[in-house]
């Protein structure tokens, strides 16, 4: 366990933590309090348990889920929680007016596998669950299946690992594709060229 990144996922919960990389009282308080708030066994010690509920972004929830609840490894993030995982990962917050709130947990562990499998590319978010992307299929962007990343500028290095890595598939559309694997995670990876310009990597990943 990475101290830094559990006092980023604790503060992202709501807990008053300072970043500092140290496992202080002060930890073990956010700790303890987010363990009791998450119907944990609140002993202030950081393991499997308390690790899947923070780096999933769960929220207080009922000791029997409902039967709708989705997969740990799938559900849902705040804007803050998903921008604390990002932080902890060296990726910086999105650009522009992107909105991170309703990303999957999934979604977020697959760029930051990305960042980690190309090397440490460096990862600029141009898009992810605002609204004025297309709504069609389940893997979309409001569902927080989906993000766009620059391809150009600092995503020259991104660009250059997906065309020389991965696996190039059948175009969708006139737009290329290639598909791969990151840390379990399915990722497709379409080089879209809007009609109205902004060229990007739209990539999906499940």
């Amino acid at each position: 366990m990475n101290v830094t990144t559990a006092q980023h996922l604790l503060a992202a919960a709501g807990q008053s933590v300072t970043a500092d990389g140290i496992y202080g009282p002060n930890t073990q308080n956010a700790t303890i309090a987010f363990q009791r708030s998450h119907g944990l066994t609140a002993d202030g010690i950081i393991g499997p348990k308390t690790w899947n509920k923070l780096i999933n972004g769960a929220k207080s929830a009922p000791t029997t889920p409902a039967p709708t609840t989705p997969a740990p490894s799938n559900g849902r993030l705040t804007q803050r929680q998903a921008l604390a995982q990002l932080a902890a990962a060296g990726i910086k917050a999105p650009v522009g007016r992107t909105s991170l709130g309703g990303v999957r947990a999934r979604t977020i562990q697959g760029v930051i596998a990305l960042k980690k499998a190309s090397g440490g590319c460096t990862i600029v978010i141009t898009g992810g669950t605002e609204s004025g992307h297309s709504t069609r299929g389940n893997h979309s962007h409001a569902n927080g299946y989906k993000l766009d990343l620059r391809t150009r500028d600092e995503g020259r290095c991104v660009t250059n690992w997906i065309k020389t890595t991965q696996r190039k598939g059948a175009p969708r559309g006139n737009e290329a594709r290639w598909h791969g694997t990151l840390a379990g995670i399915s990722a497709e990876y379409v080089y879209e060229v809007p009609g109205s310009g902004g060229v990007h990597w739209d990539i999906t990943f499940v």
